[in-house]
């Protein structure tokens, strides 16, 4: 019972908040600060900071000679002036505390000219708990805002940042959605703290998911009474192609297992200030065909390479060349090739199977497919380009993201492996493989000569020597390498195990030739 408990309190992946800048702001423990006192920004709103017990002034009076006065405010919230005692300012904004004093000077002194300046700041006691990396009280300048000290201390992967609440001194409460202020620099939701607030912040429970064509989706927090338009400031708005006309909104019913699809237009969503519920899954979709491109890339010995717009279902490859300027006189028909991505998986999980198996440990068809599949080109498609321009039949008609690849000619032959002089040879159409294999020096001292293969430039087919029929340009002709033969001392020490082997075994069948005796 107590496991399925703790269990209970563990906040499923699936509902964790995911929108851009969570990760950022869920700082790890280990990076932050050990200092006690958090960094604040430089200055002070005069408008809005509140001075209080511990601030120190600097007073300046200018006149016949120049009078300087240092006083602090006392921890009854009264500043006591030279030569004309106390006053009270705590509790007042900076700039209200400034007037104050400058009148009380310009009643005693003559001079016009009298400046007061914030000479030290004070520090506040504050608390923080719940779902924060550094807990208890802390002792932070007056001018510390919430954001300076959470961020400061870090916050647990499971923390609510938009539901933050203070509990001031006096007991009022208030809730604070920090991520309105790292998103929108609202700063209302990035208050300055004051003596004795306590800052709660709660573990994450709830939540909403906006997801499609919006700036920043995800699932965020969720808080009481927010609105969709509210919801959607904070995602960033929508992205140029979001479709307006249809906004769902798939909500659980009262039975919380009951889910129904809330269908309304953007507009209305806005105007009517419509409110979100825990749960809720609000998808924005794509205009249908928005901005969809239909182009396809022509590469290599063309005139003109590069993307062309074509009309899908209607294009044909025989088209669309003559817009790329022609073959150059350099390409080959004959090589040439297209590549169709669209629609092709490329996970193939017997292959994926048979790469992990040992060679040793593979049935013949299981070689034979991995061999078979290592060699197929993805996606290209069965098509010759001299019976599409030459002789004008088997035309395709093109789809986008299509890749036609044009290459070069090559009258040459590629010797590789065992020959004395392996590289590429000059083509010529009644030359045999053995004629060619001459032509490059030879066969080397280890060639394996009865086993030379050949492999097809166009298709990639191996094929044994004696069953080629014709060579073509482009094709290569692969030497193989006779075998290692065994070392002396690998071949010694398997003679002195089976020689051992052999000892043990007569050794044996004499003992029990005595023993029957």
């Amino acid at each position: 019972m107590l496991f399925l408990s703790l269990f209970s309190t563990v906040v499923r992946s699936q509902d964790m908040p995911s929108y851009a800048d969570r990760a950022f702001i869920i700082t790890d423990s280990s990076t932050q600060k050990s200092d006690d006192i958090a960094v604040v920004e430089g200055g002070v709103d005069e408008n809005v900071y509140l001075v209080g017990p511990g601030d120190q002034f600097k007073i300046s009076l200018d006149d016949i000679e120049t009078l300087v006065f240092d006083a602090k405010i006392n921890p009854d919230g009264l500043l006591l002036l030279p030569k004309i005692g106390m006053i009270k300012v705590s509790g007042l904004t900076l700039k209200d505390a400034k007037d104050r004093i400058k009148a009380e000077f310009a009643r005693k002194y003559k001079s016009k000219n009298i400046f007061v300046t914030l000479s030290g700041i004070r520090r506040i006691k504050i608390a923080i708990y719940g779902e924060v990396l550094k807990k208890g009280s802390k002792v932070i300048l007056a001018n510390s805002r919430l954001n300076d000290i959470l961020m400061d201390g870090g916050f647990t992967p499971v923390a609510n940042i938009r539901n933050i609440k203070i509990i001031s001194k006096d007991g009022g409460t208030k809730f604070i959605d920090l991520l309105s202020f790292i998103r929108l620099a609202d700063r209302n939701q990035n208050p300055l703290l004051e003596e004795g607030d306590y800052i709660m912040v709660d573990k994450l429970d709830k939540t909403v998911s906006l997801s499609g064509m919006v700036k920043y989706p995800g699932v965020y927090e969720y808080k009481e009474g927010e609105t969709y338009a509210e919801l959607l400031k904070i995602a960033g708005g929508y992205l140029d192609a979001a479709f307006l006309d249809t906004i769902e909104v798939i909500r659980f019913a009262d039975d919380n297992k009951t889910q129904n699809s809330i269908r309304e237009s953007s507009g209305n969503l806005m105007s009517n200030g419509f409110k979100l519920q825990n749960k809720d899954r609000i998808v924005v979709r794509s205009k249908p065909l928005y901005l969809q491109e239909n182009i396809v890339t022509i590469d290599g010995f063309v005139r003109y390479p590069g993307p062309y717009k074509i009309t899908e279902g209607v294009t044909k490859l025989s088209q669309i060349i003559p817009e790329a300027g022609g073959f150059l006189e350099k390409a080959s028909m004959k090589n040439s090739y297209i590549i169709r991505a669209s629609g092709e998986s490329s996970y193939d999980p017997e292959f994926e199977r048979i790469k992990i198996i040992p060679r040793k440990d593979m049935t013949d068809d299981e070689y034979d497919y991995l061999k078979s599949k290592s060699r197929q080109r993805r996606g290209r498609i069965v098509i010759d380009f001299q019976k599409v321009f030459r002789d004008k039949t088997d035309d395709l008609i093109l789809k986008k993201n299509d890749q036609i690849f044009v290459v070069e000619k090559k009258d040459y032959i590629t010797i590789i492996g065992q020959a004395v002089f392996p590289g590429n040879l000059e083509f010529h159409p009644d030359f045999s493989v053995r004629d060619y294999i001459n032509m490059a020096g030879g066969f080397a001292w280890r060639a394996e000569e009865g086993k030379v293969r050949i492999i097809k430039g166009r298709t990639g087919e191996w094929i044994e020597e004696d069953k080629v029929v014709k060579l073509e340009p482009g094709d290569t002709i692969w030497i193989p390498e006779q075998p290692q033969p065994p070392k002396f001392w690998d071949v010694f020490k398997d003679t002195l195990t089976i020689l051992g082997q052999l000892a043990t075994v007569i050794a044996a069948t004499v003992a029990v030739i005595i023993s029957t005796r």
